[in-house]
């Protein structure tokens, strides 16, 4: 997949889980400085962007507020975050080359370490790029070649999940943004939140 083009980018914001850590709330739509947490993250990753999506799978009308397209799993239940990106993949404009995806919990992200992520993508176009921080891996901040949407299909259908290990059947590189580590904190604990 090295002739893989980097043509346009769309980004994803995962908000669909089940907020298990969090008693069960909508992680999105929490406060975080005075603004539903996911606000923040969208701020930043719209100028980053052709196409913007929301995965989620409960309180479309609140997220539909946000202006952006909606997006939920193909499948009841709350299916992982790569049943998230498999919609956003399924839902892509036609010229979108690659997919730009990330969590709802890190509002500090910054579009400086965007820009990283993406400069390093159009480096290696057919590879799926993620970032890391030393030794602990960010497989939600990542960017993916729309060309394994079928790939990611079939490892769903095979009732696998995990992310790390998706990313491991396919070229893949991880960038390390170590200096930038305080704005991939994820805020996912009520404890988090309330220092946020």
């Amino acid at each position: 997949m090295s002739g893989t083009g980097f043509n346009r980018l769309a980004g994803v914001v995962l908000a669909g889980g089940q907020g298990s850590r969090m008693g069960g709330q909508d992680k999105g739509l929490l406060s975080f400085r005075e603004a539903p947490m996911i606000s923040w993250t969208l701020q930043q990753v719209r100028p980053v962007v052709d196409q913007l999506l929301i995965s989620c799978n409960r309180n479309e009308h609140l997220y539909a507020g946000f202006g952006e397209t909606l997006v939920g799993d193909r499948k009841a239940g709350f299916g992982g975050p790569l049943a998230g990106v498999e919609a956003a993949l399924a839902a892509l404009e036609a010229d979108v080359s690659h997919l730009l995806v990330l969590p709802c919990d890190t509002p500090l992200v910054s579009q400086q370490v965007l820009g990283l992520l993406v400069r390093h993508a159009r480096l290696y176009p057919g590879h799926i790029v993620f970032l890391k921080t030393g030794a602990r891996e960010h497989y939600l901040h990542a960017i993916i070649p729309v060309c394994y949407r079928a790939a990611l299909e079939q490892w769903l259908a095979s009732g696998q999940g995990a992310v790390g290990r998706w990313y491991r059947q396919l070229p893949h590189v991880a960038l390390d943004v170590s200096r930038d580590s305080d704005c991939l904190l994820n805020f996912n604990t009520p404890e988090l939140l309330a220092v946020g």
